[in-house]
């Protein structure tokens, strides 16, 4: 027994103990109780979900010593022989590798034989879908008139392949594929058992790699035993799996709200130095983003729902606020992209790259699904307004200098200042003699600029600014509202040493020491000042977008 695999180990010894299928277990059970037990069942679901120790928990309950039962005592002969794999009674064929119609006729010859030990004969066929179509048809007819002390469990991942007759003959139950949560519970509970030494990082770990199967968490857990003896680390999980630890997600998601591509570039050296796995990488920052994304449109995601450990969530709702859903989505849509190209042959190290250039400089990209998605950026951002850069890098800068001027056309010839270079490089307002007095709208019509100098200063409050506006003036003391769920952006601004940075940037734009005060304001438009562009910008925006649609099909 002390050979035997921990997943053949610990598998589930009664109905109870199968883990995230209570909807079939207690069906089961019912079924048992009331002497109502099918010919038949279908069960489908991912690999390492319970199907086959489902399978055999049927059988112990119908050839237990004290059954039929739904709770099978587990020591008598019949338990014990079924339990060990050499029960007479219960025979278990992979259709994977015995899937001709020769071994379909061979069922069909020893199906009338009276069960050996026990009450009934349960045949357990595994990836059923894997007959060939004349195996499929010559098994209809046992399948449909089979003796009464026969039951067959068709087990498969893929149920879509098994033909509609075979599927109508059999109860079906879905396996569901358990979350993070449910894998590390069996995990820690294997690990208790056989006084593996662990810590909560590293069987989170485990049970992020496993994709939701129970056997292969188990699995690994045994591997990694067997390699570090009864004391394991996140090290020695990350070693063997080539996994990629949170921490280093998390960090990713943050340079790409940032737009930070040297961190980027930096992030990937680090990750080449260590010997990282970037196909590994992108798909687990991929599983990462998706989190992000759920949370973003769910404010309290019921469970199993991320797969993620609980004691993460909050940092994800904090990453959540940082990038927008089109943001997630475009990155979602970049690192699928760059697997495929690394599945493809494309060297992994630069395809990981391409993908966060395009995602912290979007500018840089010049496909038309980019060109179309930063257009979308600045339509959602509002019509076109005097001062503001609605779009970051180039596209900001070819923006801020027409509308800059747009800005000095309203003044009066007298009170007009020199013309600024872009991003505010010129004087300060109080240098300028005919500058007339400093108001909230004058701050709102500048606001694009004071934001490219806040972004030269630190990119992240930058990014937390992005959703900001000022909405009100007095003395010096400057608000800027915030929208209704930006409570985390509003909280980070208001760190010293942000505040400072943006007071800053205001000096540097319009001469004035304000203080700023941080509020949450609701809908921006209903509180902000902000004049509304020009019919003609959003004509342009609409001839653009219509002419890249053309040109994409």
């Amino acid at each position: 027994m002390s050979n035997l695999s921990l997943y053949r180990k610990y598998r589930p010894a009664t109905f109870a103990e199968v883990v995230g299928q209570e909807h079939v277990t207690r069906t089961l059970m019912n079924a048992i109780g009331a002497g109502k037990v099918s010919h038949a069942y279908l069960f489908a679901g991912s690999r390492g979900t319970g199907k086959t120790s489902t399978a055999k928990l049927l059988a112990k309950a119908l050839n237990c010593a004290e059954g039929p039962t739904a709770n099978p005592c587990g020591k008598c002969e019949s338990c014990a022989t079924i339990g060990a794999g050499t029960s007479l009674d219960v025979i278990e064929m992979d259709a994977a590798s015995n899937r001709g119609i020769d071994d379909i006729r061979d069922i069909r010859d020893k199906v009338a034989y009276s069960p050996v030990e026990g009450r009934s004969k349960v045949y357990i066929l595994d990836e059923v879908h894997m007959l060939t179509k004349e195996a499929s048809n010559a098994f209809l007819k046992v399948l449909e008139e089979p003796p009464a002390h026969v039951v067959f469990v068709l087990c498969t991942t893929e149920p879509h392949k098994v033909i509609p007759t075979i599927q109508s003959r059999c109860q079906r139950f879905e396996f569901r594929r358990p979350d993070v949560g449910m894998v590390l519970e069996v995990l820690e509970r294997v690990a208790a058992a056989e006084e593996i030494e662990t810590d909560g990082d590293s069987l989170a770990a485990i049970a992020r790699s496993s994709a939701g199967a129970f056997r292969d968490a188990i699995g690994i857990l045994d591997q990694l035993a067997t390699f570090c003896g009864k004391k394991i680390t996140l090290a020695d999980v990350l070693s063997m799996l080539g996994a990629v630890e949170s921490e280093l997600l998390f960090e990713a998601v943050d340079i790409a709200a940032a737009e930070d591509a040297r961190g980027a570039i930096l992030l990937i050296d680090r990750l080449a130095a260590q010997g990282r796995d970037f196909g590994q990488f992108a798909a687990e920052l991929t599983g990462h983003l998706r989190n992000v994304f759920l949370l973003q449109q769910l404010d309290d995601a019921p469970d199993g729902l991320i797969s993620a450990p609980a004691s993460e969530t909050t940092r994800l709702k904090g990453q959540a606020r940082l990038l927008t859903p089109a943001q997630v989505m475009r990155f979602i849509e970049l690192l699928q992209k760059a697997q495929a190209a690394i599945k493809l042959g494309g060297d992994p190290r630069l395809q990981l790259e391409l993908a966060f250039i395009a995602v912290t400089r979007p500018e840089a990209d010049m496909s038309t699904k980019s060109i179309m998605y930063r257009l979308e950026l600045l339509e959602k951002r509002g019509p076109v307004r005097a001062g503001a850069s609605p779009v970051s890098g180039s596209d900001a800068a070819a923006a801020e200098e027409p509308l800059a001027r747009d800005a000095d056309a309203q003044s009066s010839p007298a009170a007009r200042p020199a013309p600024a270079s872009p991003a505010g490089d010129g004087p300060p307002l109080d240098e300028q003699a005919s500058q007339p007095e400093l108001t909230l709208d004058k701050i709102s019509r500048a606001w694009g600029i004071i934001l490219s100098q806040v972004k030269k200063k630190k990119i992240p409050l930058f990014s937390l600014l992005q959703e900001a506006r000022p909405v009100g003036l007095k003395g010096k003391i400057l608000t800027i509202g915030f929208p209704e769920g930006a409570e985390f952006h509003k909280s980070q601004v208001e760190k010293p040493s942000y505040r400072a940075i943006v007071a800053e940037s205001l000096k540097e734009v319009t001469g004035a020491d304000l203080r700023l005060r941080c509020v949450i304001k609701g809908k921006m438009s209903s509180n902000s000042k902000e004049p509304q562009g020009t019919p003609a910008s959003d004509a342009v925006i609409a001839m653009i977008k219509d002419t890249l649609s053309a040109e994409e099909i």
